[in-house]
């Protein structure tokens, strides 16, 4: 078998100027995903809309694949940072329906801001020689989830902690993932936020309990259960 291109990026920008270039080339990838498709994002395209030559795109990219890696680095960093957001110890005083919605609406809006390039990256992600990427995110989302289940005083039906954060990470990606590259008839942004919110909320939280102890005037408590790893 023939080797397969490197992806990753030939230097790495040190200057201000540098780095606006490569953002510069990132951006103008996902205009042209976007408005013409993935057919259209040619390095000769890119350059074009970046505003730039294609001898600088190879400047700080060996090929298109290196672009779409960096642009997934980017998606995952920005989820990333949303889910640090949303599930930080600073809200876990929010109610149950109020972090899930948060979580779920800010990661189907990240969807929805690029819908074009985040069908590129799906196909892409379903890639051999990409799954340690993809794999490395999910890890690092999952053991967030999992540490706020761990710690929030809502009464939470799993007994497998672990398992629980897996698979309400995965249902809510899959499923957003599905709508994106699918476009079921009927299926609007806000219904599906609304279908999965409620999913979560039926699979993770006991709600009975949730509102006996409301309606008792229990105070939230930490939890005690024990997680397997920690978040880095």
């Amino acid at each position: 078998m023939p080797r397969r291109k490197r992806s990753s990026p030939r230097k790495q920008p040190q200057q201000a100027r540098g780095k606006s270039t490569v953002r510069a080339i990132l951006d103008a990838t996902v205009q042209v995903l976007e408005r013409e498709g993935p057919g259209a994002a040619t390095t000769t395209r890119i350059a074009e809309v970046a505003g730039v030559s294609v001898g600088t795109i190879y400047q700080y990219f060996s090929h298109r694949d290196a672009i779409l890696d960096a642009l997934q680095e980017r998606e995952f960093e920005r989820a990333l940072a949303l889910m640090q957001n949303v599930l930080s110890v600073g809200n876990l005083s929010k109610s149950p329906r109020e972090t899930i919605t948060a979580a779920v609406q800010g990661l189907r809006e990240l969807y929805v801001a690029s819908p074009g390039l985040h069908r590129v990256l799906a196909m892409e992600g379903l890639r051999s020689n990409k799954a340690d990427r993809l794999q490395s995110f999910d890890l690092r989302v999952i053991a967030l989830v999992r540490h706020f289940l761990a710690a929030t005083g809502t009464p939470i039906r799993r007994k497998n902690i672990d398992a629980a954060a897996f698979v309400a990470f995965q249902c809510v990606r899959a499923t957003m993932l599905a709508s994106l590259l699918e476009s079921p008839a009927g299926l609007e942004d806000e219904t599906l936020v609304d279908e999965l919110v409620d999913l979560l909320m039926r699979y993770l939280v006991d709600e009975k309990r949730l509102e006996a102890e409301k309606a008792n005037g229990h105070a939230k408590k930490p939890a005690s259960r024990k997680v397997s790893a920690s978040v880095e």
